[in-house]
């Protein structure tokens, strides 16, 4: 068993791809290992900006035996009366070059065939693994550039290949550059240009001399350490943010923690954009006060490099954010000389896109259909009167200084500055939270007039966009439309809003067609199945659940949830209920005639207790107690269909169970299509 180790030395990759295109390679690299029908024990995947690298631990010297059956002429075509071989047995044996001592028959749909049993031959690992070149150009990557004279677009430029299983170098060429067994170190570290690594079980050793630390986590770990220790020598409490740490992991190779100050006086902006300035523009680490949790005048960074000169890295950091905060002061001093009205009329010259009409213009629209989505949830008073006020204002934020350097903080700002112009703290927690969530599983409204305020902004774009033809095509989303969709049904969630988009589209937009409405419908219904996806609910399932009239997000979820739930604890209950309740829909949908349902026609007591089920079923509202209900139902359905007759001899008897069957249809339908679950 080998050790084989392949390091692809680049330019600096972006910090935000590094993980993903680690793991891309170690996958990858499994499946060719697969298909080439070699056995390892492990693969180990190294990543930092300048290199990606995986390691195979306990390799195959030889790829595995692997036996085929190729199958030739017929037996009538490949062989005559005597069993000789025939003109065409002959070329297919000489074609396949094997022996007729390994031809055997096999019958398929009926015909007999020639096989031949063929051992593929064995190949050594040294050997396939020479074809690691189409693997590395096969690598998949979200951006892309050429450089020099080549015909290839990639992540970054290729600048050195190592190739080596245990001491002998396997060599093969991409981007110009041939793999052998010499790296590179840290760019400014560094003792020699190149270094040259005997062994894979080396890989570490030899660079973390040339002061690199292959390892992602081991450098996220030290990282992690070192900003501990300098918070518990200044008795410093400094947030973990996970992001930030994986970012910063990311762009270093031998990292070393500092700590900078900045001048106190800037302690008088919102700490969002102190944060937002430390964090998001400049990869630091706030710290707070071990007490009190205030924000203090310092802040932690990593280096790429080691501690020598320090002291004039710190001065650096210092007077970096000093510019950015001492522009954020003067952006914060500038947007509070101006009233609100100042920034609201700023709003009717600012389109949200040129297609569309200004963000005045949204901010009118968001006020009805929240005015629409209020009456319908049924929120109290002074929720919608919240409500409506953030929506007379929530965009103003746009127009002010801050927000056009900092663009992070639209809303956040927003709601800071309309505290500071009278408004009261649910319309200023509203107007900061009218964007979230910003990203999948993202931080929700925590406020009901937030939720509210969200809820309508996105569901006004999505019609917006869509009105205009702009629309999501395959993977291509510029606006992130999906984005608010999938917003728009986990705020329902969230907050247990019952919201039915149909309804709520045709009131919204009645002016539109059927066709956008439609579209729009079906483009949140997408949304739905992709969170029940996520959630790991079987298709079937989320197709009963979705294939209703009505797209009422919080029922379709717990429906599907329940069923779900039924179906995994109780499968041969559930297959019975499934199949009860489909004969009743597949008799039910084809009853065009409405009418009132007799319970003075039933012909048994068992009809009149399935009649009596039906008429109670339509008082029973929660999930819980109508798919119980479902459950209860389904013998009695059985047996109805042992002992009665839908086409009963007499006309009224026969209609009356006609609209039996169409009333149950209705209420099963108004749950879930038990049709399309798949046994």
């Amino acid at each position: 068993m080998a050790q084989y180790l392949f390091e692809l030395g680049l330019e600096e990759i972006p910090a935000r791809f590094l993980i993903a295109l680690r793991d891309q390679l170690a996958d990858r690299f499994a499946d060719f290992l697969q298909h080439e029908r070699l056995d390892y024990e492990s693969i180990e995947s190294f990543a930092t900006p300048r290199r990606l690298a995986i390691r195979v631990n306990g390799l195959s010297d030889l790829q595995n035996a692997q036996i085929e059956e190729v199958r030739g002429p017929s037996l009538k075509a490949g062989r005559d009366e005597t069993g000789q071989l025939t003109k065409a047995g002959q070329g297919f044996l000489r074609g396949q070059q094997g022996l007729e001592a390994d031809l055997f028959v096999k019958e398929v749909k009926g015909t007999e065939y020639l096989f031949l049993k063929k051992t593929a031959a064995q190949v050594s690992a040294a050997e396939v693994l020479k074809k690691m070149g189409d693997l590395v150009a096969q690598l998949h990557f979200p951006v892309t550039m050429r450089w020099s004279d080549l015909n290839i677009e990639y992540i970054r430029p290729v600048h050195w290949m190592v190739s080596l299983l245990d001491e002998e170098v396997i060599p093969f060429e991409f981007a110009g550059v041939t793999a052998n067994q010499w790296t590179r170190g840290h760019r400014f570290l560094k003792t020699q240009d190149q270094v040259i690594i005997k062994h894979p079980k080396q890989y570490e050793s030899v660079l973390k001399d040339q002061f690199v630390i292959v390892s992602f986590e081991e450098r996220m770990s030290i990282i992690r350490q070192q900003i501990n220790e300098i918070a518990q020598e200044k008795h410093w409490l400094v947030p973990e943010n996970q992001d930030l740490l994986e970012e910063v992991t990311a762009i270093v190779e031998w990292p070393t923690a500092f700590s900078g100050t900045f001048e106190s006086e800037y302690l008088e902006l919102p700490q969002a954009v102190l944060v937002t300035a430390m964090r998001d523009h400049q990869r630091y680490f706030y710290c707070l006060d071990e007490n009190t949790e205030k924000l203090l005048p310092y802040f932690i960074s990593v280096r790429n490099g080691n501690d020598q000169h320090l002291d004039q890295v710190i001065k650096g950091n210092e007077k970096v954010l000093r510019a950015r905060l001492s522009d954020a002061m003067f952006f914060y001093q500038e947007d509070l000389k101006h009233d609100l009205d100042h920034y609201l009329e700023g709003l009717t010259r600012l389109n949200e896109h040129y297609k569309l009409g200004s963000y005045a213009d949204k901010q009118v629209r968001v006020y009805q259909l929240l005015q629409l989505l209020a009456s319908r949830l049924k929120v109290s008073e002074q929720v919608q009167k919240d409500a409506l006020r953030a929506a007379q204002i929530y965009k103003f934020d746009l127009m002010t200084l801050m927000v056009d350097e900092f663009s992070e903080l639209q809303g956040v700002m927003g709601g800071f500055y309309a505290q500071k112009y009278g408004e009261s703290s649910s319309v200023a927690q509203a107007i900061s939270e009218q964007y979230l969530p910003t990203s999948a599983n993202g931080e929700l409204p925590q406020s009901q007039v937030g939720a509210l305020l969200a809820l309508a902004d996105k569901l006004d774009t999505l019609a917006s966009f869509f009105s205009v033809g702009l629309i999501p095509t395959g993977s291509n989303d510029p606006y992130a439309l999906r984005r608010q969709a999938m917003g728009i049904i986990e705020i329902c969630l969230d907050q247990d809003w019952p919201v039915d988009f149909s309804d709520i589209l045709l009131s919204y937009l009645q002016q539109s067609t059927i066709e956008l409405r439609q579209e729009i419908l079906n483009f949140l219904k997408a949304r739905v199945q992709v969170l029940l996806e996520n959630q790991t609910i079987d298709y079937d399932v989320i197709q009963a659940s979705l294939n209703k009239k009505h797209l009422v997000p919080l029922r379709i979820v717990g429906v599907a949830k329940l069923v779900q739930a039924f179906k995994e604890q109780h499968p041969d209950q559930f297959h019975q209920m499934v199949e009860n309740l489909s004969r009743v829909v597949n008799l039910g949908t084809k009853v065009g005639e409405e009418d009132q349902l007799e319970s003075n026609l039933a012909q048994s007591d068992l009809e009149a207790q399935f009649i009596q089920k039906v008429m109670d079923l339509k008082h029973i509202s929660g999930l819980n107690d109508r798919l119980q209900a479902y459950q209860d139902l389904s013998p009695i359905i059985a047996h109805y269909f042992e002992d009665h007759m839908i086409n009963d001899e007499d006309p009224k008897v026969r209609h009356n169970r006609y609209q039996l069957m169409r009333e149950l249809t209705q209420l099963i339908l108004s749950n879930f299509d038990p049709r399309l679950i798949v046994d």
